[in-house]
């Protein structure tokens, strides 16, 4: 991790995140996997159906991307999601694809049968949701046990998932871990904040408990019902995990996933991870996926939203146009985003001055100040800022009084 890590061409971020006393309380892994699960966590958002041929233009989007694994879908759920897993899994993509399974044997023979090289397969743990399915724990750990030794033994890379993690006794979390790992021998676990209830530093406990426990990779999957999903993912991570699970924008169950824009950049820029992503398609995929689920996002969105590096205020406008780093942490360029100024109430000349040359117009001193105060006041009257058409007649207005 670079002692410049803060500082760069398009970012300027805190230098304090890189304090020894800071990173010295840090446990990451000396590689990072992205695993995006937006095709099956995120398409249970709650009026989100997407079609095999969409889920196919998503993960080629995500390859693109460079994420390291994929969630292409449950193959058990229906032909139609059967099918759009296995046509994603024999696309040729360099991601690695999987599917997801419970501890049923017809889940893990439906994700054979779609050619996915590993599956995620979850049981609960947690002490409310094994209230919910009635089951006792020993009866998910026998289920657990004969279901990844089943997969294994038919050749998939198998991740015990174990649903409720942040709500389970930590005794039972480690015994259920340690004899499916022994017994069963899967790839991975997977610490799982199902309703995103933890804390950053209760995650980062927890992990780290397990991290120590077991002699497997442990992967991270958490939800964002506190708005925390980016900072517990983070820190599951910085106490050892190697793989975190994200949707694109975020999209999920209730508040959603961690977001992938989120994360990925937080990574990279504020703890200096490298991830070998493309950071210039982030808003590529965000608006590829916002398109075809139909769930909008806000304009403010961390990261990928259409208006994140827009201004108005004209002091803010003043000082952003002499060098934009002084104004915001990243320029949008890093991850496909772009500028924009919105003219209105709160505008001064430099806004003007900017929209006018953006839209090749030029414009005397007299008549920018003029245009000024029409914006104002029209701005006021509709209690909006005013689009580019209604500039260019503010203008025209100006010009012929």
């Amino acid at each position: 991790m670079s002692s410049e890590s803060w500082r760069g061409e398009k970012h300027w971020v805190s230098p304090y995140n890189f304090s020894p006393q800071v990173v010295s309380q840090f446990n990451f892994p000396e590689k990072i996997e992205i695993y995006d699960v937006t095709l099956r966590d995120g398409e249970q958002t709650p009026g989100v159906v997407l079609k095999a041929s969409e889920k196919l233009e998503i993960a080629k989007a995500l390859d693109e991307l460079g994420v390291h694994r994929l969630e292409a879908g449950m193959p058990v759920v229906s032909e139609e999601d059967f099918n759009a897993v296995k046509m994603i899994a024999n696309e040729g993509l360099r991601a690695r694809v999987f599917g997801f399974a419970r501890l049923v044997k017809e889940d893990i023979d439906a994700a054979l049968k779609a050619d996915v090289s590993g599956i995620v397969t979850e049981g609960p743990v947690g002490v409310p949701k094994l209230m919910q399915f009635g089951w006792r724990p020993e009866d998910v750990v026998e289920k657990a046990v004969t279901h990844v030794q089943y997969a294994k033994d038919h050749g998939l890379y198998t991740v015990f998932f174990g649903v409720d993690g942040t709500r389970a006794d930590i005794n039972f979390l480690k015994h259920i871990y340690s004899r499916v790992v022994t017994e069963a021998k899967p790839d991975a676990v997977a610490v799982v904040d199902t309703f995103g209830c933890a804390s950053p530093e209760g995650f980062r406990y927890l992990v780290g408990e397990i991290v120590r426990t077991v002699k497997v990779p442990v992967e991270v999957h958490c939800h964002n019902d506190f708005g925390m999903g980016t900072a517990v993912s983070i820190a599951g991570l910085s106490a050892g995990a190697s793989v975190v699970h994200v949707s694109v924008n975020g999209i999920g169950e209730r508040a959603g996933n961690a977001a992938l824009e989120e994360v990925v950049l937080s990574l990279e820029l504020l703890y200096g991870r490298r991830l070998g992503l493309r950071l210039e398609k982030l808003v590529e995929v965000s608006r590829l996926v916002e398109k075809l689920t139909g769930f909008r996002l806000a304009a403010n969105k961390p990261v990928v939203g259409e208006r994140v590096f827009t201004r108005e205020s004209g002091i803010s406008v003043a000082g952003w146009v002499k060098y934009h780093l002084g104004s915001e942490a990243f320029l949008p360029e890093l991850v496909g985003n772009r500028h924009d100024v919105l003219v209105g109430k709160k505008s001064g000349k430099h806004s003007i001055e900017w929209k006018l040359e953006k839209l090749g117009v030029k414009a005397s001193p007299e008549e920018v100040q003029a245009l000024l105060q029409k914006v104002k006041e029209i701005s006021i009257a509709k209690k909006r800022a005013l689009s580019d058409e209604e500039l260019l007649e503010c203008l025209e207005t100006v010009r012929r009084s």
